[in-house]
């Protein structure tokens, strides 16, 4: 009886060292497919809207993430490069088109 609670426990501590063992082994990403996508950022065009006024930004549409941001604003420090930043200054133009 006292040999088989032995065992028990060998094979419960061996279980447990090897279930420690594998939770520490680092995590692998799986391979992506195809090239990374590149991202063009601020998008052809958006750059040319500097020095000109906010009311042009109405009017427009895009397919990507943005924010507009006025001085004083609260403004997260997340990063995301694909979002377009339109920086504008105290005089309602728009001062820089950035991505961050």
């Amino acid at each position: 009886m006292e040999r088989g609670r032995a065992r028990i426990g060998l094979i419960v501590t061996l279980g447990v060292a090897a279930f420690g063992l594998a939770a520490c082994q680092p995590y692998r990403m799986p391979p992506r497919s195809g090239p990374p996508a590149a991202v063009t950022c601020p998008p052809p065009g958006l750059a040319a809207l500097e020095g000109r006024p906010e009311a042009v930004l109405a009017g427009l549409t895009l397919a990507r993430p943005h924010r507009i941001i006025h001085p004083g604003d609260a403004v997260t420090m997340d990063y995301a490069p694909d979002r377009v930043n339109f920086e504008i200054d105290e005089s309602g133009t728009i001062a820089a088109v950035r991505c961050y």
